[in-house]
């Protein structure tokens, strides 16, 4: 089974991006219409390219990826259906933010959707594949190691990071 890790990659900074820049309310209501059209995913990144909101990230499916598919779009299509449905709770409305998680022992995807006091938080939980990103940002789990002692570990980011913990640097 693959590591679990949890962390951020270059889609899921973009989708965030576009989840929390400009009108908010406005993208919100775009990416549900889109969503509730039923159209396929490589379908909603042609028309968001139509619509002038074309981004590296969106390209999808990415080759012979698990993240593309009727099970990957069913889960994802509703999980950030519901993410926006409790986005638009809030007055004003909120973004949205997104992480991936690995490893951690699901056989099907999963997305677990958040309401937080400044955003709605998206989890989704991918089957079958190792987690992480060396272009994304730095991601850190701290576990406990055989003698009950924390140790922590980089999962995603740049390698060879020491812990921030280790770096000793203050705010200015």
């Amino acid at each position: 089974m693959a590591d679990r890790k949890w962390f951020k990659g270059p889609a899921a900074l973009a989708i965030d991006d576009w989840f929390s820049s400009g009108s908010v309310p406005t993208n919100l209501d775009e990416a549900r219409g889109y969503l509730a059209s039923g159209i396929s995913f490589p379908n909603i990144v042609q028309a968001l390219a139509r619509a002038g909101h074309t981004r590296d990230e969106f390209i999808h499916p990415f080759d012979d990826s698990i993240l593309q598919g009727d099970e990957f779009e069913r889960v994802t299509r509703q999980g950030y259906l519901e993410a926006i449905g409790l986005a638009f709770r809030h007055h004003p409305p909120v973004p949205i933010t997104t992480f991936w998680m690995t490893g951690a022992g699901n056989q099907e995807f999963e997305m677990h959707v958040t309401d937080e006091a400044q955003q709605v938080s998206v989890t989704l939980f991918v089957p079958r594949v190792e987690g992480g990103d060396p272009d994304g940002p730095e991601a850190w789990v701290v576990t406990l190691d055989e003698s009950g002692e924390a140790e922590t570990s980089q999962t995603s980011g740049l390698p060879g990071r020491e812990p921030p913990s280790v770096g000793g640097e203050s705010a200015s």
